[in-house]
């Protein structure tokens, strides 16, 4: 799973007492009391002596008490304490399996079709929103790419394989760039990216553009930031997305009228969440990404994410989301099997 920064691990009073509060806020998500973790625990300690460690995992930032006198909640890095640490894994039971290949039954014959089914799927045996980020379109390797301006807000990217599939893209932008300018662009580009894949070439920008902070290049900078937008366009339209009514049964949510505009606002854009499922492909087994605040400040929100196609090279990601009181020892064999679902029908496809 996705490893954080480095903790050190915890006591194992400590760690029954964290593995308790979450496993209550999970299922109630209110504030969990002492006296509730001294009585659900299977420690024989008082009530006070219980408080004294929640107090002392509230200054080491595992816990929060969010209102005085309340008792308390896990924080991200308790959560991710929790799920490193603390979490069984569990193996998917033989019935809910039978479920989902009856729910793959009969799979769909074109990858799309089979992409949507995977996703309603996975929406339905969770009860989450669940998400799922498609192949780059047939593996496509850049040939060449061509900015042509079109207008004082935007510019024509167009993308040659090399197989000469031609890709375009549009991309708005709030200068006009001279057309003797994009030439520089494209010459820079089509040198960066010569036989990449368009994920392999989105990779590549990226690194480069973290490389050229230091750096005064304005004509490089311009041209790393438009092809990131050409390249980011086209993976949004691999994203699909079921379930997000599911948002509107959080009871953290509820009245909480701008979370759920920010929320479903994620989910219309969907550049956060491609980039969230991208970072998931790249290690083995099921992922999770615990209030990834860059993405969504401020609100607690987890992804659990597996990719499928082959180890050696994945070729895609899938997971759901949801709060992050999210029941993870349910969700993680769930998003697990999944995954393998649409791994072997893929490969029976192409066999």
């Amino acid at each position: 799973m996705e490893q954080g920064n480095v903790m050190k691990l915890l006591g194992e009073r400590d760690t029954w007492v964290l593995k308790t509060v979450v496993a209550q806020y999970i299922v109630t998500g209110e504030p969990v009391g002492s006296r509730t973790v001294a009585k659900t625990s299977g420690l024989n300690l008082s009530s006070a002596t219980i408080r004294n460690i929640m107090l002392d995992l509230e200054e080491r930032g595992y816990l929060l008490q969010p209102h005085t006198s309340a008792g308390r909640i896990p924080t991200p890095k308790g959560f991710r304490y929790y799920v490193d640490h603390i979490l069984p894994i569990q193996e998917l039971g033989r019935s809910m399996q039978q479920q989902i290949q009856e729910a793959f039954s009969p799979p769909a014959h074109e990858p799309q079709e089979l992409f949507r089914q995977a996703s309603r799927v996975l929406s339905a045996m969770t009860g989450h929103p669940a998400l799922l980020l498609a192949p780059r379109p047939q593996g496509m390797r850049l040939k060449h790419i061509q900015f042509i301006s079109l207008s004082e807000d935007g510019v024509l990217t167009v993308l040659v394989s090399q197989d000469n599939q031609v890709q375009t893209r549009f991309v708005r932008t709030e200068a006009r760039f001279p057309q003797a300018l994009l030439d520089r662009f494209s010459h820079y580009l089509n040198e960066l990216c010569q036989n990449l894949t368009l994920g392999e070439s989105r990779q590549r920008i990226l690194s480069e553009m973290e490389a050229e902070k230091s750096l005064f290049d304005k004509m490089v900078s311009q041209a790393l930031n438009l092809s990131r937008q050409a390249l980011q366009n086209d993976a949004e339209n691999e994203l699909y997305i079921e379930g997000t009514s599911h948002v509107l049964d959080y009871p953290e949510f509820t009245g909480d009228v701008e979370n759920i505009r920010t929320i479903f606002k994620a989910f219309e854009e969907k550049h956060h969440l491609v980039t969230l499922l991208d970072q998931t492909m790249a290690a083995q087994g099921v992922q999770i990404i615990i209030s990834p605040n860059e993405h969504f400040p401020e609100m607690q929100l987890s992804l659990v994410a597996s990719s499928y196609g082959s180890r050696a090279t994945p070729m895609g990601s899938l997971g759901v989301i949801g709060p992050m009181r999210m029941d993870y020892a349910r969700l993680i064999p769930i998003v697990r099997y999944t995954a393998s679902m649409v791994t072997g029908l893929l490969t029976k496809r192409h066999s």
